[in-house]
């Protein structure tokens, strides 16, 4: 698939032996790409490969640029990547994990700004001053996200081009998981290209613009989310399932 000159990121035989087998995509800014698998099928490599954290063969363009020729504070100014595991800060002050995704060369105002914009919307004013290391699994998690944020923040950043999120909405409460995706959609309607592995279909379908599917390191499906049907989750995740319709949205339950 070759790059055309809109799109963000696009990848060309991109593979890494043995875990993720050449595939090549193409993904304009201004939406939200769901990555579907089960546990081992690539999404996470995918994900490292993209961000330029996983040496691998083939090429990662960024803007048309190969991510292999630009330097560590040249990506990071441009995309912001959340991994699954994240290294544990202990005994930090909340506030302190948050400053870690600021640039500190920008405005006072404008950081302050950002990271109140960042709390409403993740709920977590009433963090700032507690110790990261004390907080729920759920909340560290948040934490991190709004750090990860903060680095591409079209407010502080006009730079950032892409998010990379891998597993954000893991240990969280269903009402934190929709706000979460509420925040990622604003981001991409502002022109974000926004990437997310996750394990909630529906929750796929209903917020992604575009979903690609692994299965062993390979590319199922990449495209539009009604591409999914019962089909494609039989042969992906092995399960059956009754597709259902109503209000004009699609569930996808298990089979009994």
């Amino acid at each position: 698939m070759p790059d055309r000159p809109h799109d963000v990121l696009a990848a060309r035989a991109l593979a890494i032996p043995e875990r993720l087998a050449p595939l090549d995509l193409a993904w304009g800014g201004g939406q939200l790409v769901a990555l579907l698998g089960p546990n081992g099928s690539g999404k996470s490599t995918l994900l490292g490969a993209l961000a330029g954290i996983l040496p691998g063969k083939g090429d990662v363009l960024l803007e048309g640029q190969s991510i292999s020729q630009m330097s560590w504070p040249e990506l990071a100014r441009q995309r912001a990547m959340l991994p699954q595991r994240q290294p544990q800060l202990f005994h930090i002050p909340v506030f302190q994990v948050l400053s870690l995704g600021l640039d500190e060369t920008t405005e006072p105002e404008l950081r302050n700004r950002a990271v109140a914009e960042l709390c409403a919307a993740l709920e977590l004013e009433g963090l700032l001053a507690r110790d990261f290391s004390r907080l729920s699994g759920g909340e560290q998690q948040r934490v991190l996200i709004a750090r990860t944020l903060l680095q591409i923040w079209p407010g502080l950043n006009p730079a950032g081009r892409i998010l990379l999120l891998d597993e954000p909405l893991a240990g969280l409460d269903l009402h934190h998981q929709l706000a979460l995706l509420r925040l990622l959609k604003q981001l991409a309607r502002q022109g974000l290209l926004v990437v997310l592995a996750i394990h909630d279909i529906n929750l796929a379908i209903d917020w992604a613009d575009r979903v690609l599917c692994l299965q062993g390191g390979q590319v199922v499906s990449e495209g539009g989310t009604e591409l999914i049907d019962e089909a494609l989750l039989a042969r992906v995740f092995q399960i059956k399932t009754d597709r259902i319709e109503a209000g004009g949205r699609v569930w996808f339950m298990p089979s009994l």
